[in-house]
């Protein structure tokens, strides 16, 4: 294998190893998204019966207050919630702030590295063209050479026909690399696009979790609220 042929069968490779790690990416990333959707509907479940039973409870406290004081009740129920939704806003609105400033540093030290990593690349692309120059020239000193003045014609024509066959294959090579770069590129788009769903479903999660607080909340001062109470 000449060193030509050796360097585009290692580009080859490389594409094909950075296509198959694209594709990892992407199922594990899969695989957290379904997780934390499963852990979103468990939330949401816990909720709703966690506010049935709050809301039994609450039922059958009033229905045994006095008119006078379960209006009372009901209004210092309305604004100490009222309170607390105005705090939980507040700190969820900190820490949506908190994870897009993340999210914003992690973007900009990813696009660094790939900057850095193009240079490299490049830098090394340029060095090995130029081995491959001078590789190039040194050979076609060394045949010009030790060919006879008779069998020069043989040996062109016999080099034609292997040029054109190394160019074709080279071609071929080529429309791989073309091909798997191609199958990475959409892969990293779609983890792209599920990194952003994960981001979107951690926040969701977070405001559930929120509510589920809030709900227990309720369902503790139902249970305090009856206790002393006729039923």
């Amino acid at each position: 294998m000449s060193q030509q042929e050796y360097v585009e069968h290692s580009k080859l490779s490389e594409a094909k190893q950075m296509r198959k790690r694209a594709d990892e990416d992407a199922r594990l990333l899969s695989n957290r998204i379904a997780l934390l959707k499963q852990e979103e509907q468990k939330a949401m479940k816990k909720i709703e019966e966690t506010r049935r039973k709050a809301q039994e409870i609450i039922d059958a406290r009033n229905r045994n207050l006095e008119e006078q004081r379960k209006r009372e009740e009901i209004r210092k129920q309305r604004e100490n919630e009222e309170n607390e939704r105005m705090e939980e806003n507040r700190k969820n609105r900190e820490r949506l702030k908190k994870i897009k400033d993340q999210s914003n540093m992690y973007r900009i030290n990813k696009a660094y590295v790939d900057v850095q990593s193009i240079k490299t690349t490049k830098e090394k692309n340029l060095k090995t063209i130029e081995e491959m120059k001078n590789f190039d020239l040194s050979q076609k000193i060394m045949t010009k050479n030790s060919i006879k003045q008779q069998q020069r014609e043989a040996e062109e024509r016999r080099k034609r026909i292997l040029d054109e066959k190394r160019e074709k294959a080279r071609q071929e090579n080529e429309k791989k690399i073309e091909e798997e770069n191609r199958l990475r590129r959409e892969r990293e788009e779609e983890v792209a696009r599920m990194e952003q769903e994960e981001l979107e479903l951690i926040q969701r999660l977070q405001n559930t979790q929120l509510l589920q607080k809030s709900a227990y909340e309720d369902l503790e001062n139902a249970l305090a609220g009856s206790i002393g109470f006729p039923q």
